[in-house]
């Protein structure tokens, strides 16, 4: 598994299906992975599943937990499979005053740590230019 991070509309997506040379499937809100039969597996906007995670569940990260098992699975069947996680950096800037933005903020801040830490390769793409963190 590949994390690809940096700010809000400064070509992460772009840049992964240019750097990244197979079929590739970008994996929508309601799909599963297991439907997935292409041998790279983006999941884009992953800030934006916590979230919902979070408005569905409360403070518990079980949901997300699942989730994400369910996406490490995914690529662990096949040698042939590569999964990548897209994340834009919210964790930076103004802390948000409502209580549910600031939980949704740490919670993404937590969950990118665990992303860093079990992920192949990190990038940090920012206006275009990536910087590989690992």
């Amino acid at each position: 598994m590949d994390f690809v991070t940096g700010g809000a509309y400064n070509g992460k997506l772009d840049w992964v299906i240019e750097n990244y040379d197979s079929d590739y499937t970008i994996l929508k809100e309601d799909q599963q992975s297991g439907s997935v039969d292409t041998p790279l597996l983006i999941v884009d906007k992953l800030e934006n599943r916590i979230y919902n995670y979070l408005s569905n569940q409360g403070e518990e990260g079980e949901k997300w937990q699942k989730y994400y098992d369910t996406l490490m699975k995914w690529e662990q069947t096949l040698t042939s499979r590569q999964l990548v996680i897209i994340g834009t950096d919210i964790t930076g800037g103004i802390v948000p005053m409502d209580k549910q933005n600031r939980l949704w903020r740490d919670k993404t801040g937590f969950f990118y740590q665990q992303l860093t830490k079990d992920a192949q390769r990190v990038f940090r793409v920012w206006f275009g230019i990536p910087q590989q963190l690992k």
